[in-house]
């Protein structure tokens, strides 16, 4: 007999829509422009060993309320100075399960929240605009969570994990069919637990976490903070996509032969290319430095898995192997602007031969 999934007492389905707008935010302008406050990371209750933060807290912002497919909501956003932009939009729930899968699939698919998030950055940065630097078109990462904070009955982590796992997946992928053996296997693969009743389920998109409100705003920031250095690492990766298309372009059309002025240009394009790799490598460190976990095992392996889950590793290393490459076109420029140089000084050098051998012919001749 199949147990009936547990009723919800207190309940949020959280949506992150995560935005990369500039390079940097200065947040100090930007609390001089609207009103918001530090945010920083509260540790677990009761405090751990160990400690996890910001190196430079982000700055939040409270929103007015809002109403999705009518059901209301509450929106907040947080800056951070790595130069994203997080709008967060909450739909607090208690009734049955099934109410809650239901509210959680239509809310995914629906085109409400990313249409209202992006209209909301576009306020948002209009009143901050003069704390962007270098911003350029927004690239937008979104996540869903789905924390439950507390069940009508008593409910353990491996209860969920066993008796309720296909239910449990279901909600995780937004299906209301039942799914296969394989499919909820992988989508429970990533699981956490610190306590008997405390969960957290990782997907690359989604998430679930079974725990008290506060503790349950930490791995909400844990996995907030993996999906901007996602699309952080997104946007360099675009950055040098860019600048290689160009490089081989010009490769292919034979514009890289610059005739006389070939070392001016060449010395220019080196710069361009030198000045590119240290941002994007001064960005990438600033990006990936930006939390701090020491001696707090539980968080870093939650962070671990929502990093594996997006795969930010596989990031950084195409980053690296990109940022080689403009590395390699940047030594060949040097050398091109070399042997454009000392070409130039051979030519001066046969000028001022033939200069002298022609005046000496005519002062023969006189």
């Amino acid at each position: 007999m199949t147990r009936p999934e547990p009723s919800i007492a207190s309940a949020t389905l959280d949506a992150f829509f995560i935005f990369e707008v500039a390079d940097t935010i200065d947040l100090a302008a930007v609390g001089r422009s609207m009103s918001a406050q530090p945010a920083p990371l509260r540790p677990r209750a009761p405090l751990s060993a160990g400690s996890i933060r910001f190196a430079v807290p982000p700055l939040l912002v409270g929103l007015p309320p809002i109403e999705v497919a009518g059901r209301a909501g509450t929106v907040a956003a947080k800056i951070f100075d790595f130069g994203v932009v997080s709008v967060r939009f909450a739909f607090p729930y208690a009734g049955s399960w099934e109410g809650f899968a239901a509210l959680a699939s239509e809310l995914r698919h629906a085109d409400d929240l990313p249409a209202l998030s992006r209209r909301l950055l576009d306020e948002l940065l209009a009143t901050c605009a003069a704390a962007l630097d270098e911003p350029h078109a927004p690239l937008l990462e979104d996540y869903f969570i789905c924390t439950v904070e507390r069940f009508d009955e008593a409910v353990t982590a491996a209860a969920l994990l066993s008796e309720h796992r296909g239910a449990l997946a279901a909600l995780l992928l937004a299906e209301s069919a039942e799914l296969g053996v394989e499919a909820q296997s992988d989508a429970l693969r990533l699981s956490f637990s610190y306590y008997p009743d405390d969960l957290v389920v990782v997907l690359w998109d989604a998430a679930f976490v079974y725990e008290n409100r506060d503790d349950a705003e930490v791995i909400h920031d844990l996995l907030e903070f993996a999906n901007s250095q996602l699309v952080e690492f997104r946007t360099y990766d675009a950055r040098l996509d860019g600048e290689l298309d160009t490089i081989y372009a010009m490769e292919t059309s034979g514009k890289n032969a610059f005739g006389p002025f070939r070392r001016r240009t060449a010395d220019a394009r080196a710069e361009q290319l030198r000045y590119l790799m240290v941002d994007v490598r001064e960005l990438a460190d600033r990006a990936s430095n930006a939390l701090k976990i020491i001696g707090d095992a539980y968080y870093a392996r939650i962070y671990r898995g929502i990093a594996s889950r997006l795969g930010i590793e596989d990031w950084q290393r195409q980053i690296e192997s990109k940022l080689d490459s403009v590395g390699e076109v940047y030594r060949y420029l040097i050398d091109q602007a070399q042997i454009a140089r000392s070409e130039f000084l051979e030519i001066i050098v046969i000028v001022l031969i033939a200069i002298e051998i022609i005046v000496g012919i005519v002062g023969l001749r006189r």
